[in-house]
């Protein structure tokens, strides 16, 4: 038949390529206006179907065979070997994509290229000549609220100069305090370091409060305001699909360029998940170590230094190591002395009832528990091991700390961490300039040796005003922040040079201030005061303040301490907050004219004033969804501890045990149920942390290293996915910047590579084309996370 004007011609381009002696497919008469007669099958004794003619008709697809010299019919295909690359693809069971041959070189991503990954590098006539929707605009109104309250108290990574210089170790002295026991190592040099007139001005204007920071009641407004945009219906309906396109958009992500992924890893020599750093930035020094290694330590002890006095009655009775764990206060309930001493009632107890009432609070329990109690038992083992200021000067919690923390990090070279230390209220013997809690931990490290270049600090400070009200150690709330911030103020001033290189050593190692909002916090007032007073008129006969006047008033504190710390070239600090499941149930009472709750309020603080990150990230999960987007839209840091929050179903004490310590015990939570996967896949800087290792039952000697590792299991993470998490600690961490170009290979400094934001204050630089060789998280998962944040951006701006 001959081939009309009709008559197509298919050449397959993968086919073409790889086999070039193959001819075209043609397609001739399909549309079946042929006059020839269709030929019927004959049948044939030997072969039973046999066709009449040795050759179809011209209706039949052709295929030219170079190799064979003859055509092949059509129904002969199927005996091809598949040879093209979509072939290839379909055996593997790989996405039916037809990506090129050749993949083009990676281009690094420049600055230019990022134009709404962040905006806090736009002028401000950006931000009025560009028209907005009025339910988008919002969302970028309170990030450049976020931005002007960390930019005003020296939050930033520019504002801080990140050197930690070794201090001279001469002219200092031992000096023995006869009344604590505890060698002070003071300054008895004067410093010779001189300052400029104008920095001297500078101080005095600085040290009397000269310090332009939002007053309260602006902030009162401006939190006010950003309520009224996240309760805006439109605005959650609108974040609300949002995160779920970002939940919904990974998956895809993964499924369509895993390979490469996978391919741009394993380009990386002698760069894994073991060989990059991951810090820990919530490790709590009241449990930094596991179960088992507590109740070795003890064992060992015992058998060493049996007679050890460990503790002295106010009448005058010594208590040996012995006697605390052998012999009974009472013959009719010995005490079990099996291989498990800290037993799980045991750290019910200490978490529950030690923490929130003998902690915090420096006082005797010999006026609230009987010496013959089970829980004087309990209260002596956890003043004596889990303690550094007792009687035995904190020797056991040191040797502990030295040999389960810093030892193995010190040796692993990959593994660092942030300890969080609880701030005690208490006045050793009335000189606030010597005795107070500041100086007492700072000289404990520095006499046990425990710092570290691997550690960074954290204090913790707890919402325990009406406790201290009622113990008199208070009579206002100014009162409250003055046992915290008075004793940094008075080391900066000049007038107690003495107090110079210890505590400004521990002061350069410390990262953040964390406001830490718990279940066991006062809720129910006596008197509603207006919360609009001074702290100096905060008594409200022992109610305790709200969330927003404890987190402005640290704020407040931390922006005028950061400002002189930053004169004298010194660290400055930042603020990060938590946040309790219960608060979900409690009305705030924050505000006389809106109804909210203090989850909302705790995490809309964490938004304006803290630049440091929001902990127990899994209780955003239940925020608002316009919190939730205006959080990633921010970058926000967020840390979280999905083995910490699961409670073992086996591990609970009895009924009687309940009775007798007054614990309340929650449901056990599954580990699937927490959040933090989903945060991941949205984008979320965050990152995740063991928190509370003595009650996570661990049973190995990296804790952190476990946290992943069961991350991984459960939910079959790949290397990009840890690498990732691993990069999003380090980057949101407290140590120097300079680390973090060794680390990272990221700076503060502008470069013509890849930027990142986090927390809409903080730009990041790379400072060579791939960073991947420092990190290996592959490039083009970096490229999709700036591609979906851009977007989101231009979706907002636009």
């Amino acid at each position: 038949m001959t081939q009309d004007s009709r008559s197509l011609s298919l050449v397959g381009y993968d086919s073409y390529k790889e086999s070039p002696s193959a001819s075209p497919i043609l397609l001739d008469g399909l549309d079946g206006n042929d006059d020839t007669p269709d030929q019927g099958l004959g049948f044939d004794s030997s072969l039973e179907i046999t066709s009449q003619q040795p050759e179809r008709n011209s209706r039949a697809f052709k295929l030219e065979d170079s190799s064979a010299d003859g055509i092949s019919h059509l129904d002969d295909l199927d005996m091809i070997p598949l040879t093209t690359k979509f072939d290839t693809q379909m055996k593997m069971g790989s996405p039916m994509a037809m990506p090129p041959e050749t993949l083009p070189p990676v281009k690094p991503i420049t600055a230019t290229d990022l134009v709404y990954s962040s905006l806090a590098h736009l002028p401000s006539y950006f931000f009025e000549q560009t028209h907005f929707r009025i339910e988008r605009k919002c969302l970028l109104e309170m990030c450049k609220l976020r931005r002007n309250y960390l930019i005003v108290s020296k939050q930033d990574a520019l504002s801080c100069f990140h050197l930690h210089p070794k201090l001279p170790e001469q002219g200092l002295k031992p000096v023995e305090d006869r009344l604590s026991r505890m060698p002070h190592l003071l300054n008895l040099r004067e410093d010779k370091t001189s300052t400029s007139a104008e920095n001297n001005d500078y101080k005095r204007e600085l040290y009397n409060g000269a310090v332009d920071v939002p007053t309260f009641k602006e902030f009162r407004q401006n939190f006010e305001r950003c309520l009224e945009i996240i309760r805006d219906k439109n605005l959650s309906r609108f974040s609300e699909k949002r995160l779920q396109y970002l939940l919904n958009k990974f998956p895809v992500f993964q499924y369509l360029h895993s390979k490469e992924e996978l391919k741009q890893s394993k380009k990386v020599p002698h760069k894994d998940f073991y060989n990059c750093r991951k810090i820990d930035l919530n490790l709590l020094l009241s449990s930094c170590f596991s179960q088992w290694q507590l109740n070795e330590f003890i064992w060992a002890k015992l058998r060493k230094e049996p007679n050890r006095i460990i503790y002295q009655t106010t009448d005058g009775k010594h208590i040996t190591l012995s006697q605390l764990f052998k012999v009974d206060f009472e013959e009719t309930n010995m005490f079990c002395n099996g291989l498990k001493i800290i037993n799980d009632s045991f750290l019910e107890w200490y978490k529950v009832i030690y923490l929130a009432k003998y902690h915090l609070i420096n006082s005797e329990p010999e006026t609230y528990i009987e010496l013959h109690d089970r829980q004087f038992r309990y209260y002596l083992i956890a003043k004596t091991f889990l303690e550094f200021d007792n009687y035995t000067n904190g020797e056991y919690l040191a040797e502990l700390l030295q040999e389960f923390l810093i030892k193995p990090q010190e040796s692993s070279k990959y593994q660092l961490c942030q300890l969080s230390v609880d701030f005690q209220f208490y006045l050793h013997y009335g000189d606030s300039n010597v005795d107070n809690w500041w100086m007492v931990f700072s000289n404990w490290l520095n006499h046990y040796n425990l710092f570290s270049d691997n550690i960074c600090w954290n204090i913790r400070i707890s919402r325990i005003y009406p406790k201290l009200y009622q113990t008199g150690k208070v009579k206002n709330f100014q009162d409250f922040l003055n046992l915290i911030f008075s004793p940094l103020f008075n080391a900066q001033s000049c007038s107690h040079k003495s107090l110079g290189p210890i505590l400004s050593k521990f002061l350069s190692r410390i990262a953040s201030f964390d406001l830490c909002i718990q279940d066991s916090d006062d809720y129910i007032w006596k008197q509603f005061t207006e919360v609009n007073c001074l702290p100096q008129n905060w008594t409200s006969n022992g109610d305790n303040p709200t969330i927003s006047q404890y987190m402005y008033y640290v704020y407040a504190n931390l922006a005028k301490l950061n400002h002189v710390r930053r004169v004298l070239h010194q660290t400055t600090f930042t603020l990060r907050s938590s946040c309790s499941p219960t608060s979900m149930n409690r009305t705030s009472q924050f505000s006389s004219t809106r109804n909210f709750t203090e989850h909302t309020e705790a995490i809309l603080n964490n938004f304006l004033l803290a630049s440091g990150g929001f902990l127990n990230a899994e209780n955003l999960w239940y925020a608002p969804p316009s919190l939730i987007y205006v959080f990633y839209l921010s970058q926000i840091p967020m840390v979280v501890a999905p083995l910490n929050s699961i409670a073992d179903p086996k591990g609970t004490t009895t009924l009687e045990d309940q009775a007798a310590t007054g614990i309340v015990l929650e449901p056990p939570k599954h580990y699937s149920k927490n959040p933090f996967m989903k945060f991941f896949e949205m984008g979320f800087k965050i990152s995740l942390s063991s928190e509370s290792i003595l009650y996570n039952h661990s049973y190995t000697r990296e804790p952190i290293i476990e946290e992943y590792s069961v991350a991984a299991s459960i939910y079959r993470l790949p290397s990009a996915d840890l690498c990732e998490l691993l990069r999003n600690s380090v980057i949101t961490s407290g140590f120097a910047s300079t680390l973090k170009v060794i680390w990272l290979g990221i700076s503060l400094t502008p470069h013509d590579y890849f930027m990142e934001n986090t927390g809409f204050v903080n730009n990041w630089y790379d400072c060579k084309p791939n960073t991947s060789l420092d990190h290996n998280v592959p490039i083009i998962r970096r490229q999709y996370r700036n591609s979906t944040l851009s977007g989101e951006w231009r979706l907002i701006i636009a």
